[in-house]
């Protein structure tokens, strides 16, 4: 049923991205849990695509590859770009913070799932390539309450 949503969500997103601009990336990942849960610390790689609903936000999904799990999310990322107290001191740069919102889940021997928020920044190589860095908190509320902290960098298209 889960995977129904996920696959609908998809859909949609890429309904949207046919007339949007849209971007994919691939980072490095490291998932740091916290608490009493299941889930031990894990590296590996992530693989994430989004597409742009305004000059401000985008909606992105995200699949992860770690050893002995999977890493499924999707959310919303914002650019802090857009306020004006942004622009008076750093105007167009290119530095690029954003933040995230959203929910993330991992496939496996624990089963977390939960709300995510974020913060990270994109260094725009050029029109088309950026290096992002990303630091995420989710709040496991599938099995034990856990925080699980995702760092993760890597390399963004857009198209």
């Amino acid at each position: 049923m889960n995977l129904g949503k996920l696959i609908l969500g998809l859909m949609l997103i890429a309904g949207v991205s046919a007339h949007a601009e849209s971007y994919v990336g691939f980072s490095g990942a490291l998932t740091l849990p916290q608490g009493g849960g299941d889930l031990r610390r894990l590296g590996g790689a992530m693989l994430r695509g989004g597409t742009y609903l305004s000059d401000f936000w985008a909606v992105e999904g995200e699949v992860g590859w770690q050893e002995n799990a999977a890493e499924l999310g999707v959310g919303f990322l914002g650019h802090w770009t857009c306020w004006d107290l942004y622009d008076r001191f750093f105007g167009f740069s290119a530095f690029d913070p954003f933040v995230t919102v959203g929910a993330k889940g991992w496939i496996g021997k624990s089963g977390e799932v939960g709300p995510s928020a974020g913060l990270g920044a994109f260094y725009h190589l050029g029109e088309e390539w950026s290096l992002r860095a990303d630091a995420a908190a989710t709040l496991g509320v599938e099995r034990a309450v856990e925080m699980v902290y995702t760092l993760t960098v890597g390399l963004q298209y857009v198209f």
